[in-house]
């Protein structure tokens, strides 16, 4: 190789590397789990405390109910589970495992036990069971738009190396916590209302997040950090 070649390549790998330095950018390092899922659950308390004040559900007299109260604890419990899931995505090396995930399932499947466990309305008029329904459907994605977004944020920030994973737990973090609460709010107790326009669309919440993770998380973070 010539003195003029060595040179040649000296100046082409100095440049790359100033092309590479004037890239780079100060970033802010992400604050430890529990400092960050403290803030989403002060968020998840003002809505409780919405809800509380704003349902002709007298709450207060079923919790004295042990399989009611257990029911809430149980989703609320489970939600508190994904949230700390999906914020430890976001920190850099640290992926969501399957086994994680699969906590989150059993706990579901005996929160929904519990469900199954509620009495079914033999007389109950299609177009109430509809009408009601919808409703109580809607409430439940309002419920658990602001966490949603709150957590996706969150998340957003850090640097999930399994995207869909990650959504997924996002959604199911903002869900079960708007299932608890809309049990809360609904004074309807019937296993088909609460299978079909409660738990039906946690689980379709939680579906769509994992599908937008893996549309949107996967992009370059914004900033990294021990979490």
């Amino acid at each position: 190789m010539t003195d003029a070649q060595e040179i040649s390549h000296e100046e082409r790998h100095r440049a790359l590397v100033e092309r590479l330095a004037a890239n780079l950018k100060p970033v802010r390092p992400l604050w430890r789990v529990r400092a960050r899922l403290g803030l989403w659950l002060l968020l998840q308390v003002a809505v409780l405390g919405w809800v509380a004040s704003h349902t002709p559900n007298d709450f207060m007299r079923k919790l004295e109910s042990a399989r009611y109260l257990l029911e809430v604890v149980l989703f609320a419990g489970t939600a508190i589970l994904a949230a700390v899931i999906a914020l430890r995505s976001a920190i850099p090396g640290r992926p969501v495992r399957i086994g994680e995930l699969g906590g989150i399932l059993v706990l579901l499947l005996a929160g929904s036990g519990l469900v199954m466990t509620q009495p079914v309305r033999t007389a109950y008029p299609l177009s109430e069971f509809v009408s009601v329904g919808l409703g109580c459907a809607m409430w439940t994605c309002l419920l658990a738009a602001a966490p949603w977004f709150a957590l996706w944020w969150a998340v957003k920030r850090g640097a999930p190396m399994r995207a869909w994973a990650a959504g997924l737990a996002v959604g199911a973090a903002a869900a079960l916590f708007s299932f608890a609460w809309m049990r809360i709010r609904c004074p309807n107790d019937e296993r088909l209302h609460l299978l079909i326009w409660h738990l039906l669309p946690v689980l379709l919440i939680a579906a769509l997040s994992a599908l937008a993770g893996t549309l949107w998380l996967r992009f370059r973070p914004r900033a990294t950090g021990p979490g």
